[in-house]
């Protein structure tokens, strides 16, 4: 089934585009995590493909083919961290195929038949389910840039920061998990590899703290 992106591509123009083999892709989630890419998703990709998108406001994973300021799919969900914060797709956990420039995933689970598009936001450690199916998630969700993140808070860290330069994260700098604000002055642009890590320690750190 095909997919409509007008209204995903209005909100989101490609800024910069990454090879995002469907097939490739596919393969990868089969035969090494274990679940299937599903068909309209990977239709995305044929039609679409991976890179930046708005004003980097939103990445897709590609697939490792040509030179890219992120990890390639296949790379990001084979990060080790993943391990401790979800099951393995192939026991119910999410596959990740995008991410905000605040770092928070897109991915998608299998849920029996059905498939269930999340988002996980990585500095409270929540999931939310976004969508059905990709049909939904392009044609009804993602159709305003401010879709996933708080219009105000992103336009005061852009002031502050400047542009999120690609390969980046915008991250807190103290945790909200423990205490810190959502000011812009609480952020700074950090590699997607130390945010995910300082994240993960501030969930233990308040964990410990709450005796837990």
């Amino acid at each position: 089934m095909d997919v409509e992106y007008q209204a995903f591509l209005h909100a989101f123009p490609p800024a910069q585009r990454v090879s995002a083999d469907a097939g490739k892709l596919a393969a990868f989630t089969e035969h090494v995590l274990g679940v299937a890419l599903p068909d309209d998703l990977a239709a995305f990709l044929r039609q679409v493909g991976g890179g930046y998108f708005g004003r980097n406001d939103l990445y897709f994973f590609g697939d490792g083919a040509t030179p890219a300021p992120r990890d390639c799919l296949q790379e990001w969900n084979r990060q080790d961290f993943w391990t401790e914060i979800f099951p393995c797709p192939a026991e119910g956990g999410p596959v990740f195929f995008a991410e905000t420039c605040f770092g928070d995933q897109l991915g998608y689970r299998h849920d029996g038949d059905s498939v269930l598009y999340l988002l996980f936001a990585i500095d409270t450690f929540e999931s939310f389910v976004l969508a059905h199916s990709a049909q939904e998630l392009f044609a009804q969700v993602l159709t305003e840039r401010f879709a996933l993140v708080d219009a105000r808070r992103l336009q005061a860290v852009e002031s502050q920061l400047g542009p999120l330069r690609q390969g980046m994260h915008y991250a807190p700098l103290v945790s909200p998990l423990l205490g810190g604000s959502g000011a812009a002055d609480n952020f700074c642009q950090e590699t997607p590899n130390v945010h995910f890590r300082t994240a993960l320690a501030a969930l233990h750190a308040a964990r410990r703290a709450s005796g837990g």
